[in-house]
């Protein structure tokens, strides 16, 4: 396994929180796919939520060299499933076009929270 490009990102979970409250669902539905704003509202911090999984895409974008037009749909974060070591990355559009290119496989991917901030680790792996 080689490891291509690593992304870190951090975002304040009230920043998250004012966002929704100012601008409501047309602001969750520009960031998160539906599955996402789903799984986050389903969660009892819903701000947490929605600030890990931004700066987990804006990590992912920053370990495939943050290309030019990659949108927020274009990385799309699922919650670990069963047996599994984390959260995974479904990538679309110019994400997986350069991730195509780049010969990346697969997005290795970790979310935390601590003291009102996520923060988000991924690795671009071949």
């Amino acid at each position: 396994m080689s490891v291509l490009g690593i992304g870190l990102d951090l975002c304040p979970v009230d920043r998250m929180q004012r966002a929704v409250e100012r601008h409501g669902d047309r602001f969750v539905r520009r960031i998160c796919t539906e599955r996402e704003a789903e799984y986050c509202f389903a969660r009892r911090l819903p701000w947490e939520c929605l600030a890990g999984r931004f700066a987990a895409k804006e990590a992912a974008s920053k370990a495939l060299g943050a290309p030019r037009g990659i949108g927020w749909y274009d990385v799309e974060v699922l919650p670990a499933a069963f047996g599994s070591h984390g959260p995974s990355v479904v990538m679309s559009g110019v994400a997986l076009e350069v991730a195509t290119a780049r010969g990346v496989r697969t997005m290795l991917l970790s979310i935390t929270h601590a003291g009102g901030m996520a923060a988000a680790v991924a690795v671009a792996v071949a």
